[in-house]
This record gives structure tokens, sequence and C-alpha cells, in this order.
């Protein structure tokens, strides 16, 4: 068929009216499911490609939503958009996937971008030093927002995250069951909610075991392989005697023992390391990682739910969901055995 194909044209191509090749086009629940094949195959076999900024301006939303988040190249983040997609593909909904890489006006440009593409909500991981001030624009449109994996202080926006003080707490009793004396943190954003959250958990450890608050150290700022590896350089010329380390992530984790199969010391027998995700990644480097599993793509899942609330039924006044994590035992703690958890 030559020129550009409209709705008049599949309407006869399938034998049906127009106004129902406009309700299947529009996902109609009014259309039978036979019409409603016959259409759309009619529409694929023409070659109809549908207007969506059209439809848009008729039914004043775009079927699309906006994702930021902070690394495209985090796992992390990879596992938790695939949560995303999966709630979102079932919704019909397009994802427009944005990366800040922690910088506050790349942050802002996106979240512009963004609203004025008219998206039916954001799904967000606010960048290092996000305050209340820098989220205003989604505050006073009232657009419908969740924050993910990280919290700003003041705003009224629903957050979904991981109990990451419980999971770093457990990591750390596991740890000093290891006879472990001191406790190192490697990574993560000094000053941010997620490295105060596993200092919460380190805390709350050592109260419990009664360790003195003098045993904690932190090393490294930045959540990166790089991070992970020049740490463990550092705590190597140090010494690591009675050394037991918490990375930021798994992402960090990786990067030490890294260094330490360079330097030729044994993780798990000569140093123990846990990390926090249970990323992919994680059963396959070696030692295996013990971790916390932190269930990324169920975060992504539950928030992608969480919106869709929001768009469809305006409810601004969703709680913060916190979901559970547990510790997953591997070998990088020195235990011997393949896979454990521990809740």
């Amino acid at each position: 068929m030559s020129g550009k194909v409209n709705l008049k044209d599949i309407a006869q191509h399938a034998g049906v009216s127009r106004s129902t090749v406009s309700l299947v086009l529009q996902e109609s629940p009014l259309v039978a499911d036979a019409t409603r094949q016959k259409v759309k195959a009619s529409a694929e076999k023409l070659g109809y490609i549908y207007n969506r900024a059209a439809a848009s301006l008729r039914s004043q939303t775009s079927g699309t939503v906006g994702v930021i988040i902070s690394s495209v190249g985090n796992p992390f983040f990879a596992e938790v958009t695939l949560g995303l997609e999966k709630v979102f593909g079932i919704e019909g909904k397009s994802v427009l996937l944005g990366q800040h890489s922690d910088d506050l006006v790349t942050q802002e440009r996106l979240i512009v971008s963004m609203l004025e593409s008219r998206v039916d909500g954001l799904i967000i991981v606010p960048a290092y030093g996000t305050e209340a001030r820098h989220v205003g624009r989604l505050v006073n449109t009232k657009a419908p927002t969740v924050f993910l994996n990280r919290k700003v202080n003041g705003v009224k926006i629903p957050y979904i995250g991981s109990d990451t003080i419980y999971g770093a707490k457990v990591a750390v009793d596991h740890l000093l069951f290891h006879g472990c004396s001191r406790i190192v943190l490697i990574g993560g954003r000094i000053g941010s909610s997620a490295h105060g959250e596993r200092l919460e958990g380190i805390r709350k450890s050592f109260v419990e075991n009664g360790i003195s608050v003098e045993k904690l150290s932190s090393v490294g700022e930045l959540s990166t392989r790089k991070a992970g590896y020049d740490a463990a350089q550092i705590l190597m010329k140090r010494g690591l005697k009675g050394v037991g380390i918490l990375a930021y992530n798994d992402i960090v984790a990786s990067g030490a023992i890294a260094a330490f199969n360079e330097a030729g010391i044994v993780v798990g027998k000569e140093v123990p390391i846990i990390g926090i995700d249970d990323v992919e990644l994680a059963q396959y480097v070696r030692p295996a990682l013990t971790t916390i599993h932190t269930d990324p793509m169920g975060i992504g899942y539950t928030a992608g739910q969480t919106l869709l609330s929001i768009i469809q039924h305006d409810d601004s006044k969703l709680k913060n969901i916190i979901l559970e994590n547990e510790l997953v035992i591997r070998q990088s703690c020195g235990c011997d055995t393949n896979k454990e958890k521990i809740k």
C-alpha cells in the first residue's frame, strides 16, 4: 500500500469499523480478543506506525514513564530496570531511561526533559547530595514520583528500598563470628543516606556484641570496582590482621577481591569480605562472594507497581516500602559452603 497508512485503511483490511480500530489501538477492554488480534495483524501487515504523540494529546497520557538512575553500568541498577520493565511491559508503557552519574545539574536537566516529554510518572534514584530544593519541581507540579534506593529528607515522595541497616548488621555479625577484631567499610559516598544506613547497621552489631566503635573504619568514597581495588591496596599497606571487610556493594567487593588475588592473598582465609546486593556476578567472582541479598529486581518491580498505583489512583500518600533482605553465604567470608541463606 502506498502512502501513509491510517485507521481507515486498517479498518477496511480487517473488515471492521474505524472506531473499532481506534479502540484496539487504545487497548480498550471493550473489544473481543479475536477482533483485537485481527486488527493488530492488519496493522502490522500494512506497516502502520502508532502516533503516540497524537494519542497523548487526546488522552492526556503519554504511555511513557521516566526512570533516572545513577549509573547504567552498575549491575544492581540493571537488575532493578529488569524489574521495572516487567511491570511496565505488562501495562504497555515505554520507559525513558536517563543517567545522572551523581551530578545534580544532570539530574535537574533529566527531570525537566522528562516532564517536558509528558511522562506519566518518574522513578528516580536521587543523585548524591540531593536536597528538597533540588526536587521542588516534582513537588510543585505534583508529578507522580517514586524515589528508589536513596532517600531525600523533607520530601513527601514514596521511597522504595532495602533494609540495609539490618543487612549490614547481619553481615558484621558474621564477620565477628569468623573472629574479626576490626571491621572496615570500603566504598560508598560518605554522607549519603545509603552509606549512613550501612554504618548504622555496623554500629548496631557492635553494640550487641560489645565491640568498641573504635574498631570501625571506612576507606574509599565511590561505589566502583576501582574504589574497591584501591581500598584493598590501602588495607594491605596498613596490615590485614584481624580485619573483616564489608563492601558498600558487590561491585566494590569484586574490585577488592581482584586486588587481593593479584597480591596472592587468599580471600576468605587471610581476609574475609562480604558484599551487599547479591547481583549476578557475586556468585561468579573467585572466591564466590558472600553478600546481602537485597533483591534488586524485586525493588524495581515494587517501585513500578507503586508508581502505577499513584498514576492510576492518584494515591500520592503511599508510605515508604522497605524490603527485607538476607545474608547469602558463599566462600569469600571463609565459610566452606556453596550457598546458604540466613534471615
